[in-house]
């Protein structure tokens, strides 16, 4: 295991192996390789004079924007300084709360809901079933001791989803338990948004309190821009006290704006992250044969388990980064061993320099 790194750590990786930082080809931030979009690189200009004042306090026109984007009502948009502090805003509104988290999951989860007090029992999906969700089970999961429920989909590390059919099954038995179900959908444009995306819900099921970063699809992680949505009102006016005063920027927030208005971008993301999730799970297809199975991704990343006992995530990483590829070492990564690996889809030419590595280092 590559301790220590984050998906974004490549200054860190870079140092620790001599390698010119920006020679290297990141798979493991699972940022939007189509980069920002051209509406924003000739538009950001035009708007840098706002940080010579405060961001709008109720951030009107940003949450107007996501309305439009998203199909929620203003109202129940609440945005945020990336995902993270809404996650930890999240928590605090539940102080001493038990928890019941979908894992394998992000570390980010268990931390907020451990600094507000509270107590985490994990939900596992389970490899002989290759990750996926039974919402059955996971219904059954949650009872009247359950306060909260948290769920990433699609799921990282795994990138399987749940439905919003299968969803609504979670949402009912919350109800009756009387608890309040957090959907992570950071990754959720990068899917079949129409079958996973459970925006709409939010106008439905008054527990659900829905969180997404634009961090990833709009490929923008410095801006720190989230938002969260639901109509739970108690909800949305104890985290709305909780909170600092303007933790989304000025600048951030017109940027977000222009992002969000980029529909042939978004389009466009949208069908190359398709296109390319299938050419290269075809790819991995004839790597079966060497050792490697990989699990039918939903998201714009998969996970790959190596199944050669000589052979190692942790060696594939080693592998990969001498030749200036990046990818994520699993290894710990929730009940995960040291046969599992991640990475996201890039350009054409990278993901075949990767997928070349990857046949290369298991037929030695």
């Amino acid at each position: 295991m590559q301790e220590g790194f984050h998906g974004s750590d490549i200054e860190a990786v870079a140092a620790r192996y001599g390698i010119d930082e920006k020679e290297i080809i990141s798979f493991s931030s699972n940022v939007n390789p189509l980069g920002l979009s051209k509406a924003f690189r000739t538009q950001a200009a035009a708007v840098l004079d706002c940080i010579t004042g405060y961001p709008e306090r109720d951030y009107a026109s940003l949450r107007k924007a996501l309305s439009s984007y998203t199909g929620v009502s203003p109202s129940h948009i609440i945005p945020g300084n990336g995902s993270t502090e809404l996650i930890s805003g999240f928590a605090k509104c539940f102080e001493n709360c038990r928890a019941l988290i979908v894992a394998p999951a992000y570390s980010e989860y268990v931390r907020s809901v451990c600094l507000a007090g509270g107590t985490v029992s994990f939900f596992e999906l389970e490899e002989k079933e290759n990750f996926e969700f039974d919402a059955q089970k996971l219904a059954a999961a949650i009872d009247d001791e359950t306060d909260i429920v948290i769920i990433c989909n699609p799921v990282n590390p795994t990138s399987t989803a749940l439905s919003n059919t299968e969803l609504e099954k979670i949402l009912q038995k919350a109800g009756d338990c009387g608890a309040v179900v957090l959907v992570d959908e950071t990754y959720v444009e990068f899917c079949d948004m129409d079958r996973f995306s459970c925006a709409a819900l939010t106008e439905k099921y008054d527990d659900l309190f829905v969180i997404r970063s634009m961090s990833k699809f709009f490929s923008c992680p410095g801006l720190r821009v989230g938002y969260a949505m639901t109509k739970n009102e108690k909800l949305i006016k104890k985290l709305e006290s909780l909170r600092d005063p303007w933790s989304v920027s000025s600048f951030s927030e017109k940027a977000a704006v222009i992002l969000l208005s980029d529909s042939e971008h978004i389009r466009a993301s949208a069908g190359y992250i398709d296109e390319e999730r299938r050419r290269v799970c075809a790819l991995l297809d004839e790597l079966e044969g060497f050792g490697l199975k990989y699990y039918r991704p939903c998201a714009n990343f998969v996970l790959c388990r190596i199944d050669n006992e000589k052979k190692s995530a942790t060696g594939l990483f080693e592998f990969c980064i001498k030749r200036k590829l990046m990818i994520r070492d699993c290894t710990g990564y929730g009940s995960l061993d040291g046969r599992f690996f991640r990475f996201c889809f890039m350009d054409e030419k990278s993901d075949d320099l990767l997928i070349s590595a990857i046949r290369e280092y298991l037929a030695e």
